[in-house]
């Protein structure tokens, strides 16, 4: 994964996500990828010491946009594509038919991570939002998290989430300066 599908990744699993990053789509002739394919079940929330963690108020804003009524309490699968730029690439038509069987037929989301784009919103059928407010987003949450229960990756809690471990020791040093 790239800095910016690890980001997207860690924005998404910390709004409850459980996720596949780079997932392979047998079709065609070539075989290709989404960058990450994954499912929120309903009612999904992390308790830590008593106190649900909070999730991002403005994703779930753009997500009752787009047409889903109640989107905490919905299991919803998700199909994103990640850009480091200002491009739009949007789950192909040929993706989305592959992963809704393969999801269950659940309800789908499509997404996408642009720097066209920037908070959560509902664009053209898709969940769109910046990979720069996904930084910032996870930065004031892990901030949150660290002033309620000193959970760092400096601390004595240990992250092994990849992408949010990296992540996490970027803030530490960004804290330095």
């Amino acid at each position: 994964m790239n800095a910016a599908e690890k980001i997207a990744a860690t924005y998404l699993r910390l709004n409850g996500f459980l996720l596949v990053p780079q997932f392979t789509v047998f079709e065609g002739d070539r075989h290709s990828h989404v960058d990450l394919v994954g499912i929120r079940a309903a009612g999904s929330r992390e308790i830590v010491k008593g106190e649900t963690l909070p999730t991002d108020g403005r994703l779930f804003t753009a997500l009752e946009a787009g047409g889903i009524v109640h989107p905490r309490d919905t299991c919803l699968g998700l199909v994103a594509e990640v850009k480091t730029n200002d491009s739009v690439e949007r789950p192909s038509d040929a993706h989305v038919a592959y992963l809704g069987p393969f999801l269950g037929d659940l309800p789908l989301v499509l997404s996408y991570f642009s720097e066209s784009a920037s908070k959560p919103q509902w664009v053209n059928g898709c969940l769109a939002m910046s990979t720069s407010y996904a930084l910032w987003w996870i930065f004031q949450r892990v901030k949150w998290m660290d002033a309620e229960f000193q959970l760092t990756k400096s601390g004595s809690w240990t992250w092994s989430d990849d992408p949010l471990s990296d992540l996490l020791i970027v803030g530490s040093y960004l804290r330095q300066y």
